[in-house]
């Protein structure tokens, strides 16, 4: 009967034995999971990093160039509306005959005869029409308008393109 105790002692010894060891052994291998998933967390952070870091400066590369072609079409559009303003100037300081802003027009008369010989009628003459000093703002304005608007849509095209190519 002791050699029952004695086998079951050293069974018993035997499987605490193998149980350390083998718990060694697992400490051994969660160490180094710990360790490979530490190096994965840090690998993984600093491509992230890296890939923030490069958004970053392609958004501050690409802020540039539209605050470059802002400023290029602000330019652009402050001297059109200054020779829009120096055309205005030259004009209202002209004597009266180079002021009066006319459009040749060609007016059909209210007596055109028909030639009995030819079958043709007359058009009419050209003549003048000299526009009202309001009318002739008005063209000024709409001079002013236009300019105003070509630099916008030059400006708003810029910026589509130089967008879209990022």
């Amino acid at each position: 009967m002791r050699k029952g105790w004695f086998y079951a002692a050293a069974l018993l010894v035997a499987g605490a034995a193998g149980w350390a060891v083998q718990g060694w052994r697992m400490g051994e291998q969660m160490a180094e999971q710990r360790t490979e998933h530490v190096d994965l967390l840090r690998r993984t952070a600093e491509a992230n990093a890296r890939a923030i870091l490069q958004q970053q400066a392609e958004q501050q590369a690409q802020a540039q160039r539209l605050a470059e072609l802002d400023t290029k079409h602000t330019q652009e559009l402050s001297h059109a509306l200054q020779e829009n303003r120096r055309l205005e100037d030259l004009y209202s300081h002209a004597d009266d005959e180079r002021r009066r802003l006319r459009i040749d027009v060609i007016v059909a008369r209210n007596d055109a005869t028909v030639s009995a010989t030819t079958g043709a009628g007359s058009v009419g003459d050209a003549a003048s029409l000299e526009l009202s000093p309001a009318a002739r703002r008005a063209v000024w304005d709409i001079r002013r308008g236009m300019i105003e608007d070509r630099e916008k849509l030059e400006y708003l095209q810029g910026w589509i393109d130089k967008a879209g190519r990022e």
